[in-house]
């Protein structure tokens, strides 16, 4: 069966960080969103009236493209998004969906954002990083696994965890 494993959790948690090392580590073919709502925005979101949901849909769409080639797939996500149920329930159509937390302290996930390369993001002010990840902090959702991502990244207990994710046969959940 195919599998999405959607890492869950705020802004500059480290889930792009994660997807990458799973992508070189496990094969796992690793789905940045940003840069896809970026390309979205950039070809339609002047003309569009809903450009959010136009990056939902192109997230879809790319999702799909690389199911059909590949049974295992991660993408990112804030959660914080009203579209991103409609995520939730169309990629649950295409294949079996593992709901990751990835935990961070606050002033770590700020301290990634302003060290990283912006033109990679979606450009947004300090308040809406703020209330975007007030928002994924709060986000309840049916966790398969959590990865606590607080302090020194952990390659070993994340490469466990995602690998009794993906062995798992889809009636229980794995957790770490």
């Amino acid at each position: 069966m195919k599998q999405v494993i959607v890492l869950v959790g705020p802004k500059g948690a480290g889930k792009t960080t994660i997807g990458e090392f799973l992508s070189g580590e496990l094969g796992i073919h690793f789905l940045r969103v940003e840069p896809l709502f970026l390309e979205a925005h950039a070809r339609l979101g002047a003309a569009h009236p809903d450009p959010d949901r136009l990056g939902f849909e192109a997230v879809l769409a790319s999702l799909a493209a690389v199911l059909r080639e590949r049974d295992v797939a991660c993408l990112e996500s804030t959660g914080a998004s009203p579209h991103f149920p409609w995520l939730l329930a169309e990629m649950g159509r295409l294949a079996r969906v593992a709901l990751v937390r990835v935990l961070a302290d606050p002033e770590q996930c700020v301290a990634r954002i302003r060290g990283r390369d912006a033109s990679a993001h979606i450009p947004i002010s300090e308040d809406d990083i703020a209330r975007i990840n007030a928002l994924a902090c709060r986000k309840t959702l049916p966790w398969d696994a959590v990865i606590d991502n607080r302090g020194r990244f952990d390659g070993a207990l994340i490469r466990r965890a995602v690998q009794a994710l993906i062995a798992a046969d889809g009636q229980g959940h794995a957790r770490s």
